[in-house]
């Protein structure tokens, strides 16, 4: 029961881009009968993903306060050090991977991925697994652009992802394509090559479209316009930000239309 639930609540929240009130509210009722039941590992897998569909829709409630009466920071601190419990280690860690890369914090994404090497070494294949060999290209392009000290080790990591996500469209075009092509318009935006660039953010974002992935079209249109930025063209950055803005309006995430609206303002007041 536990491992069906953290699989459907994964997927609806990370993979499907569904309505985030509709996942919301079934995880909450799962939450309560895994209390019920007292299935403390149930409670454990998805409680990280019910916490992570609030903060994407702008709540202050901490769900972990809600079913357990500890703060997100206490629980994730027992959690660490809890003997056992690899699957719930793995969502936790992959949900504030997720969540930091939606809100574009690409410094606290690589610091979550480097934390998580553990709890991703062997083991079974699960939606966290993938997302993280997703999310983890994404970090480690991001951060390479920066030159620092782990540049050769985060351009290692990134085109492993693109290799590791390439097998997997092949197996499933309709849920892999637009996210390769996500990374791989990150690996000429890296590499310094615009047209390719521009041509890989817009196949994603019409891939992510055309299967009905709200949030990885509007996460793709959010790249797209820091792309833009890193050129100085602030008038397509905008469309690219109101694109994203739109995308995170029909799934339900408040709390990252309310970070659009704030950096379109910064631009606009940036404006020659």
């Amino acid at each position: 029961m536990a491992y069906n639930l953290h699989m459907y609540a994964g997927v609806a929240v990370w993979e499907c881009g569904d309505r985030l009130t509709k996942a919301e509210e079934i995880m909450r009722i799962h939450a309560k009968r895994m209390i019920q039941y007292n299935h403390d590992n149930g409670l454990r897998n998805i409680l990280p993903l019910l916490q992570l569909a609030l903060k994407l829709m702008g709540s202050a409630e901490d769900a972990f306060m809600t079913f357990c009466g500890i703060s997100e920071d206490d629980f994730f601190q027992q959690e660490w050090h809890r003997k056992g419990g690899k699957t719930s280690k793995l969502i936790g860690h992959t949900t504030r991977l997720y969540l930091a890369i939606m809100r574009g914090d690409m410094a606290l994404g690589e610091r979550i991925y480097e934390m998580g090497k553990m709890y991703h070494k062997g083991g079974i294949l699960f939606i966290g697994s993938i997302m993280r060999a997703f999310l983890g290209g994404l970090v480690a392009f991001a951060t390479a652009r920066y030159h620092g000290d782990n540049e050769k080790e985060m351009i290692r990591v990134a085109e492993e992802s693109i290799s590791t996500i390439k097998i997997w469209a092949k197996h499933s075009y309709w849920n892999f394509a637009n996210k390769l092509f996500l990374l791989e318009a990150e690996y000429w935006f890296l590499n310094g090559n615009e047209k390719l660039a521009r041509r890989k953010f817009g196949d994603s974002i019409a891939a992510a479209a055309k299967h009905r992935f709200k949030n990885e079209e509007g996460l793709a249109a959010q790249r797209a316009a820091i792309f833009h930025l890193h050129y100085n063209r602030k008038q397509e950055a905008s469309s690219y930000l109101k694109h994203a803005k739109d995308c995170y309006e029909q799934w339900g995430a408040t709390g990252l239309v309310e970070q659009i609206d704030a950096a379109m303002s910064e631009i606009l007041e940036g404006r020659d």
